[in-house]
């Protein structure tokens, strides 16, 4: 004789009836409605909540240097009996310079676009400039900004003027100032996926639009913007100036590193959508799963009275 072996199995159901005015119909509803409702309310009073308000994604900015710059010393003399001071002012806007005859001087600037993968984009950027200086003069203070064109194209259209600025305040006469940085994106809050190249903060471009600007003015303007680019300083080197010898030049060296960036947008519709139904179903198999194990204790145990129908008995049982 063949000996046989399990191929398939499926479970006998009994059935439960009752009409629709009793308690274990009512039951039965309620288990149902809890089903549906519970994962909504617990989503929605949950910490990430059911709807999704802001999406993230990464992208390479487009940045090119629109070769402006601003760059002013703060500078002490001695052999002047008293500690005043006296500024350089340095740039390649010719309607600054009119303005700044006195302080202004020529300097060496030399400028070095990287884009190291090829794309393209350019990841980094390299300034150096050197300032000559008098036999008496001492640097003790700068500020620097070097004007940039930021763009994104990816999801959030978002194309700006952005600034790179560094600064120092020192004790002591320095002769050479090494910065090194990232531009970051800094957004106070999401922005649509719609072209904003054209319409955000058009009113305030170009930031240097007449003879009296000055950094502080430009920085002033640049820092209430909601969604700006701003230039993270990393660890910069100073080198003091050696007072036994003549200092004939102040060197400012600068390294700006342009990483693939975090963008905070608002998402659309459909993607609102997708991800509350993701949520959503993850959280009612678990409700289900528990609400199942209610009725299945309930009815098991015969707490509410129903007609019971058994396939193998062919009647019912009550």
């Amino acid at each position: 004789m063949t000996r046989k072996v399990v191929v398939f199995e499926e479970p006998l159901s009994k059935l439960h009836k009752a009409p629709r005015s009793s308690l274990a119909y009512l039951f039965v509803v309620l288990c149902n409605a809890l089903i549906l409702l519970l994962p909504f309310f617990l989503l929605l009073y949950s910490d990430g909540g059911l709807w999704l308000k802001e999406g993230t994604y990464r992208e390479q900015p487009d940045v090119k240097f629109l070769y402006q710059y601003i760059i002013t010393l703060e500078t002490t003399s001695t052999t002047a009996k008293t500690s005043r001071t006296k500024e350089i002012f340095i740039s390649n806007q010719d309607h600054l310079t009119i303005q700044r005859t006195e302080s202004y001087r020529v300097a060496n600037i030399e400028f070095i676009e990287d884009d190291n993968d090829l794309d393209g984009r350019f990841d980094s950027f390299r300034l150096e400039a050197n300032v000559p200086l008098s036999g008496d003069e001492q640097v003790v203070g700068m500020q620097a900004v070097l004007f940039f064109n930021y763009k994104l194209q990816d999801r959030v259209k978002f194309d700006t003027e952005s600034v790179a600025h560094v600064s120092f305040d020192s004790g002591l006469p320095l002769a050479e100032y090494d910065s090194k940085g990232t531009l970051e994106l800094r957004q106070a809050k999401p922005l649509g996926i719609r072209d904003y190249s054209s319409t955000l903060y058009a009113e305030d471009t170009p930031l240097v639009k007449d003879s009296a600007a000055n950094i502080n003015q430009i920085l002033k303007k640049y820092r209430e913007r909601n969604v700006a680019v701003d230039y993270k300083e990393q660890y910069p080197i100073k080198t003091r100036a050696n007072s036994s010898e003549e200092n004939s030049k102040f060197q400012l060296k600068m390294k700006i590193d342009v990483p693939e960036q975090n963008v905070m947008y608002i998402p659309t519709l459909v993607e609102v959508l997708k991800d509350g139904w993701v949520k959503y179903l993850s959280v009612l198999v678990l409700c289900w799963y528990l609400v199942e194990t209610i009725k299945r204790f309930v009815f098991g145990n015969h707490l509410l009275p129903c007609a019971i129908f058994s396939p193998l008995k062919g009647h019912a049982e009550y």
